[in-house]
């Protein structure tokens, strides 16, 4: 087993490359100025990711008034940053759907977390009045739980010391205690590897531990939020197992209100259905 978690990054060949788009939308996601054409070069190249962001452009979840049929039309309604993030976030989406045995997920469980946490922090965003935020929350929701792909099979090793129905205290401190840190720590230390924009590193990072974070509070909040949201509705097994009052209590302390939170609990579900609909189950 490597002896750092640097180790541990540079020895998980599977993911040591990005597939090429996402590596050149992922240099786009921090530019404000990003040009029209420099986003279609790199989006018409792919004809899957073209065909997935028209479906997600056209979709309720946007509102257009009239179809789009082409990425240059879409650039136009949403606004190139918004494109792009949308674009990166559905490139990320065969990274995510692979069974991950040692956290007892099979094949899109942790998609379909990942979804309604990204779903969710939207959501939340959106609400707080940050929608020039709701595409960089929607993408942290996305990649929040990408350490838990480098530490799969390490923890497979000791796969009994980790209970499918953990809560997260639990989670946290078996992979501390069994490889000296967590999926949280795991994965910031991923997406700098990548390069991820630093905002994303910081979500990925604090995402069980919003109240530390010094910067982009909020976006780190609502990503917080939404796992636990989603953690709660099911979506995608594992550290589910956390009483009603801890839930409560903990989104209240986060800022997070019970109004807020029902409303989000009954809106959830079907947006995450209505999002599988359009992005899909599996390829």
């Amino acid at each position: 087993m490597p002896k750092s978690l640097q180790e541990l990054v540079a020895a998980t060949s599977e993911l040591r490359a990005l597939p090429s788009t996402t590596i050149r939308l992922m240099t786009l996601l921090d530019d404000a100025t990003v040009e029209a054409s420099l986003v279609l070069e790199v989006i018409e190249k792919d004809p899957s990711l073209t065909a997935n962001l028209l479906k997600l452009a056209n979709s309720a979840y946007y509102g257009l008034r009239r179809q789009v049929g082409s990425v240059r039309e879409a650039l136009i309604l949403l606004g190139n940053q918004t494109i792009v993030n949308l674009a990166f976030a559905t490139s990320m989406g065969d990274i995510l759907r692979g069974p991950l045995r040692a956290y007892h997920l099979d094949r899109n469980e942790l998609w379909h977390h990942a979804l309604g946490t990204a779903l969710g922090a939207a959501y939340l965003i959106s609400l707080a009045g940050g929608k020039d935020l709701r595409e960089r929350a929607f993408t942290g929701g996305l990649v929040h739980d990408i350490g838990k792909l480098i530490l799969n099979k390490p923890l497979q090793q000791e796969i009994e010391k980790l209970p499918a129905d953990c809560d997260f205290e639990r989670l946290l401190e078996t992979e501390s205690n069994v490889l000296g840190f967590n999926h949280a720590e795991a994965g910031g230390a991923l997406a700098e590897s990548w390069n991820f924009p630093p905002s994303l590193v910081r979500i990925i990072t604090s995402h069980h531990d919003p109240l530390e974070a010094e910067e982009d509070k909020d976006l780190v909040r609502v990503v917080a939020a939404a796992n636990l949201v989603s953690c709660f509705l099911g979506f995608g097994r594992g550290t589910v197992n956390f009483p009603e009052e801890y839930f409560w209590s903990t989104l209240d302390g986060w800022g997070f209100p019970e109004s807020v939170v029902r409303g989000l609990n009954e809106e959830l579900p079907g947006d995450l259905q209505n999002m599988l609909g359009i992005i899909g189950e599996t390829r």
